[in-house]
């Protein structure tokens, strides 16, 4: 496991894939302690095992992220007084923790997403 640089060294891609909070969060008053903890890249083998146990076949973007980083966790804190507080986590899991989906018999996607019986 890796720990992202300090602010102004960071990673492009852990930039991309914050969708730029970590910046966000390092310049807000009363956050501190910003961390991203980045899991080094998945191995191709490791995602087709995956695929093959969930007989499922996964987007190529999942793909590539996971061929990037197998996950990552983010905190933050803030100071409140004296105190520095635990306030925020992100995280995605690690290829060998992903959960498949599925949908229960009977049922289609409806409109934005949600389900609904037939």
């Amino acid at each position: 496991m890796e720990e992202t640089p300090p602010p102004g060294c960071s990673k492009p891609h852990l930039e991309k894939l914050t969708l730029g909070i970590t910046r966000i969060l390092e310049s807000s008053p009363g956050v501190t302690e910003v961390t991203i903890i980045e899991k080094p890249p998945a191995e191709c083998h490791m995602i087709s095992s995956w695929e093959q146990k969930n007989n499922c076949v996964l987007p190529e973007d999942v793909k590539n992220f996971y061929l990037m980083t197998n996950g990552f966790h983010m905190t933050w804190s803030v100071k409140l007084d004296e105190h520095t507080i635990p306030l925020g986590s992100m995280a995605i899991n690690s290829i060998s923790k992903l959960t498949q989906l599925t949908r229960r018999d009977g049922e289609e996607k409806g409109v934005e997403g949600n389900w609904k019986g037939r």
